[in-house]
């Protein structure tokens, strides 16, 4: 949802800004120094408010300009971020960088963000790498090659501690030749000491049919605007799901290293200790058959309602240890058979949980939102 501070770009036409108020549906938006009257849902958050350059440092900031001149260069010929000069990387200068309490464990991601999400059929795609972590990242972006022989360099760069950085723009009638990804990349802090991270190169299958069911785009963990989003590492963890894209990407705070850490200890002037797990993001798990499913052929309703329980079963086995952890399970409004079969079952097996109707402004009638206790 925008938000007053936000830094936004317009969803169907070039520029962006700085939202300055909201009235109703409208949103003003301080471009040049001018407020520009724009529908809410015909914005894209491109940074959230409160999360400046000393946070997420300064590639994120949107250049619509250029963003609309790479559509225009060929796929090969695309802007890539030099890699700085031998020496530069053993400065003696302690480097100062916002740091989570978090953050150093690695957790890496990939997302694709559409630039008309209401014409999917017809529209071009943004990649964008996520780094979630105190480190800085060296790394490379590559897809497979057309003769399957070799791997065809995209973009390289270098992404700075909990930086989202816009990677490429894939047009939507070359998607088929990003069905095979790859990142490689070497994880190191500047100007002070910091744990080795393993260097790796990681591949990943695109279920690109994905990319044209409006369903599979939402808002992720670190996007407002609906994306598609790709765990590649969580937790220091590689993953090794090779599967496509995935619906959801839960990065966890180990509790015994939260206890370590001075962020996640006894607050002044209060009793109690931060529980790390108020950190964990909204799960959100769509139970309609078609995102659970690539067919349907030779199921019965008892079937595919069985798979949606067992779903909904498997999550909650996934999270029954994470007190506090939300979890919001999409089960549509459609006749009431599976919200009724959804609750029946939570109310049975998970008791001590808070079940609860989901957001209406957010998800309608259509979901039931878990507290884990």
């Amino acid at each position: 949802m925008v938000k007053v501070g936000d830094t936004v770009r317009y969803l169907n036409a070039v520029g962006g800004g700085i939202v300055r108020r909201i009235e109703g549906k409208v949103a003003y938006v301080d471009e040049d120094g001018f407020d520009n009257p724009v529908l809410v849902n015909e914005l894209v958050v491109v940074l959230p408010a409160g999360h400046e350059k000393k946070a997420l440092g300064p590639d994120l900031y949107f250049d619509q300009k250029a963003f609309d001149a790479g559509k225009n260069r060929p796929k090969d010929d695309m802007p890539s971020k030099e890699v700085p000069a031998p020496g530069t990387l053993h400065s003696t200068q302690e480097e100062k960088v916002f740091e989570t309490p978090y953050g150093d464990k690695l957790n890496i991601a990939l997302a694709f963000e559409p630039t008309a999400i209401r014409t999917l059929d017809s529209s071009d795609f943004n990649a964008v790498l996520v780094n979630d972590s105190n480190y800085r990242l060296m790394f490379t972006f590559l897809r497979r090659s057309s003769d399957e022989r070799g791997w065809t360099t995209v973009y390289t760069g270098e992404a700075a501690p909990n930086e989202l950085i816009d990677i490429a723009v894939l047009r939507h009638g070359e998607l088929n030749d990003f069905e095979r990804i790859a990142i490689q990349y070497c994880a190191y802090k500047k100007g002070k000491e910091f744990e080795l991270k393993a260097p790796a190169a990681l591949t990943r299958k695109l279920d690109l049919s994905k990319f044209f069911k409006l369903h599979c785009f939402r808002p992720g963990i670190y996007f407002d605007a609906p994306v598609l989003e790709i765990p590649l590492v969580k937790d220091d963890k590689v993953q090794t799901d090779s599967t496509g894209i995935m619906s959801e990407y839960v990065s966890t705070l180990n509790r015994e290293e939260a206890k370590k850490d001075s962020h996640a200890k006894t607050r002044p002037g209060r009793g109690k200790e931060l529980s790390p797990y108020k950190l964990l993001p909204l799960v959100e798990v769509d139970l309609h058959i078609d995102a659970l499913v690539d067919t349907t052929a030779g199921m019965e309703n008892k079937d595919m309602l069985q798979l949606q329980l067992d779903t909904v079963r498997k999550t909650m086995q996934e999270h029954s240890r994470r007190k506090g952890q939300k979890i919001v399970f999409i089960h549509g409004k459609g006749d009431g058979v599976l919200r009724k079969s959804v609750r029946d079952l939570l109310k049975k097996e998970y008791a001590k949980c808070d079940i609860q109707d989901a957001s209406f402004q957010e998800y309608g009638f259509g979901a039931t939102l878990v507290t884990v206790k």
